[in-house]
């Protein structure tokens, strides 16, 4: 039964122009010609392509979002006050998992078991940096985990530790944050089932039909199976098994099972096309991998792999028909990145679908060209490329260098294609604010502006957070609102076209997927 959507401006995609109206039949956008059984007045609303975040991580958002509430947290009170209200709420629970919290609260990231003690003498606690390479806990979870009777087995750099060695309570990146994550209770299913589905129905309400679920293990991978057998997905979904040095012969086997599974479940929400590698930290704990020693440290960051084993690793996920999707925040990373890809390429000729990689903080000159050389998409995260908390927190170790970060422009004028992601639950999800970072490269409200010879137009921002994104992921009927492509578009309150600086103001009024409404605000 035909629809039109009437009396809109509709952008149709980039280099496409406008229409003034849209209809839909069934599942997919046909001729404004054709007759309709129902013609909907959008009142001069704007239409434009249902977003797609090329790398978050949904369940890991709605796991957060069932602990405390400390995103907004402006200091140490703060914090204590949230987790001390939800322990009061949720006696039943013993652990106190949530974030995130604002790493630049403290200008040196000093953040002591002992003031979570004050408020949680007697039950583990585990918060959550928003970096989410990071962990803040008490001195209970560090007892649970035996870690003060181990201290042989953290080392400084990874590990606070006072003058003794002994952990002071904050743990970065996946070695360290193990030794505590390996005691904390698992989520059972119906949490699991929880935490998704909050996080599709965030998702949706921002325009989100569509995602690169980026981190993926195991456990994570049989919730989304079971979620897809039982119809449970409401947003489509790519994952993104993650393999590390230690495991990947072994992830190699899951995932190739898991994969096989999705086929058989035979959801058209649920995929499983993509290898997700990282390959180093981040910037503000000095652990992301660069060419240049940080000035806080003297040192080159923590590379996760060694380049042997990486790209014998990254060859066999090739061959087996995944896709690379590549986690790389310094420039060291990124060339090592490069360097698996074309090696990749060198081997098979091609690769089954064109590798990704993901933030691209900082990039070295010499690369720039390569993206598009190798076939490359590069996923930004473009909300980063602003002057806040998160990115002052790396000036101590980078010093001028952060000012030549987040080089979007360049890649673009070199060629390469773009996608853009939020990395959620890390930053604002919304595609709407991110578009408007890349556009205007500053914070809402805000004067002062983060290298802004990187901007880049609105056109090219929406179609990173639509056509570009839903391509990196598979999808390949999402390419603009023209008859034959899929009916996925959103309905906004207000047009960036004519005033880019609305964009963090501009709501979505519905979202369709497939010509259902799957979200409308009331």
């Amino acid at each position: 039964m035909p629809t039109r959507y009437s009396n809109a401006k509709v952008w149709l995609g980039a280099g496409l122009g406008f229409s003034h109206s849209l209809t839909v039949d069934g599942k997919q956008i046909a001729s404004n010609e054709i007759d309709c059984d129902e013609v909907i007045d959008c009142a001069g609303a704007v239409i434009v392509p249902a977003f797609t975040d090329g790398h978050a991580h949904p369940v890991l958002a709605g796991r957060e979002h069932a602990g405390p509430a400390i995103t907004t947290a402006r200091s140490i009170r703060e914090i204590q006050q949230a987790v001390a209200a939800w322990m009061a709420a949720n006696p039943g629970d013993d652990w106190v998992i949530g974030g995130a919290y604002d790493r630049s609260i403290l200008p040196d990231g000093k953040f002591l078991a002992t003031w979570l003690d004050e408020v949680a003498p007697d039950r583990p606690v585990i918060l959550h940096g928003d970096d989410h390479h990071t962990i803040w806990v008490n001195t209970e979870a560090m007892r649970r985990a035996g870690v003060s009777e181990r201290a042989s087995e953290v080392s400084e750099g990874v590990v606070d530790v006072d003058a003794d060695g002994r952990p002071t309570g904050v743990f970065r990146e996946t070695d360290a944050k193990d030794l505590i994550f390996n005691h904390q209770p698992k989520p059972s299913l119906a949490q699991e089932f929880a935490a998704l589905e909050w996080s599709h129905d965030e998702m949706l309400r921002l325009g989100i039909t569509a995602v690169q679920d980026a981190w993926v293990d195991d456990d994570l991978a049989g919730v989304y199976l079971q979620a897809a057998a039982q119809a449970r997905l409401k947003v489509y979904t790519n994952l993104g098994f993650w393999w590390q040095p230690s495991n990947w012969h072994t992830r190699l086997t899951e995932s190739t099972d898991a994969r096989a599974e999705a086929v058989r479940i035979g959801n058209p929400l649920l995929h499983a096309r993509t290898v997700k590698f990282f390959l180093d930290g981040v910037f503000g704990s000095a652990t992301a991998s660069v060419s240049q020693a940080y000035e806080s440290t003297g040192e080159f960051g923590n590379p996760v792999w060694t380049r042997e084993n990486l790209l014998e690793a990254t060859l066999a996920a090739s061959r087996a028909g995944f896709q690379l999707h590549l986690h790389a925040i310094g420039d060291a990373a990124s060339t090592l990145a490069l360097d698996a890809v074309e090696h990749c390429t060198k081997q098979l000729g091609s690769l089954p679908l064109p590798a990704v990689m993901a933030h691209l903080e900082l990039v070295h000159d010499q690369d720039v060209d390569r993206f598009a050389k190798l076939d490359v998409v590069a996923n930004f995260q473009p909300l980063w490329g602003r002057p806040d908390g998160m990115l002052n927190s790396c000036r101590p170790h980078l010093g001028s260098r952060v000012e030549e970060l987040y080089r979007i422009r360049d890649v673009v004028d070199a060629g390469a294609k773009i996608s853009f992601g939020s990395d959620w639950p890390v930053s604002d999800p919304n595609p709407l604010l991110g578009a408007f970072t890349a556009v205007k490269r500053q914070v809402p409200g805000e004067t002062e502006r983060h290298n802004v010879k990187q901007a880049i137009s609105l056109e090219q921002a929406l179609n990173a957070y639509s056509a570009a994104s839903s391509e990196q992921i598979g999808i390949t009927n999402r390419g603009s609102l023209l008859p034959g492509n899929a009916a996925d578009f959103v309905v906004l309150d207000a047009d960036p076209f004519e005033d880019a600086t609305l964009l963090p103001s501009i709501h979505v009024v519905k979202t369709i997927s497939g010509g259902q409404t799957l979200f409308t605000r009331h």
